[in-house]
């Protein structure tokens, strides 16, 4: 459950995230984080993810990060479900 104080940055992700995109997502993150603890990773206008780009959202959520599945297409969805960085870890 949130804290009173949760006050989230969005970070919006687009297009695709890969081995091309590490720079700009890992500087967006530092952004957000540098802002709030709490970072929601949207992913709604994300094209195509690989394999680069679930290690970059996996160390996100290490640190605390969510991610918003709601309106992302299908399949990142399913990478993503595949992956299981979206499960809680036993």
């Amino acid at each position: 459950m949130p804290s009173a104080d949760y006050n989230p940055v969005t970070v919006r992700l687009e297009g695709e995230v890969d081995i091309g995109a590490v720079e700009h997502v890992v500087h967006e993150l530092a952004r957000a984080a540098a802002i709030s603890d709490d970072i929601v990773i949207d992913l709604q206008d994300v094209t195509f993810i690989d394999s680069t780009g679930i290690g970059l959202l996996a160390q996100a959520l290490n640190k605390g990060a969510t991610l918003l599945l709601d309106g992302a297409p299908d399949h990142v969805k399913r990478v993503i479900e595949l992956s299981g960085i979206n499960e809680p870890l036993a």
